[in-house]
């Protein structure tokens, strides 16, 4: 039976108070760290609800976000944003860690 290459990841974010410019760089720092793990797959912002941001991301994609936002967390521009959680479908992202 053949594996599929890649697996769909739900990420959920925390943006704080990151105001809408840096909410923007933000986004585009993920999009390129996700891409470069996983070129058949596309980081996509699927949701976003007052500071909450849901995206969709290969797993392989997920432990270097984890990192990348762990050190984006040290920055002051940044110094709201924080990982939440990770889902493998939307449905149970958004009832686990969205309000």
């Amino acid at each position: 039976m053949p594996v599929k290459e890649y697996r769909v990841r739900y990420v959920v974010v925390k943006t704080g108070n990151t105001p809408p410019e840096e909410r923007r760089r933000l986004v585009e720092i993920l999009r390129n760290e996700c891409e470069k793990h996983q070129s058949g797959l596309r980081f996509k912002v699927v949701r976003e609800k007052g500071d909450i941001l849901v995206a969709k991301c290969s797993h392989k994609a997920v432990p270097p976000i984890r990192s990348l936002l762990t050190r984006l967390a040290a920055n002051p521009a940044f110094s709201g944003v924080q990982l939440i959680g990770v889902s493998g479908t939307l449905k149970k992202a958004v009832s686990k860690f969205c309000p």
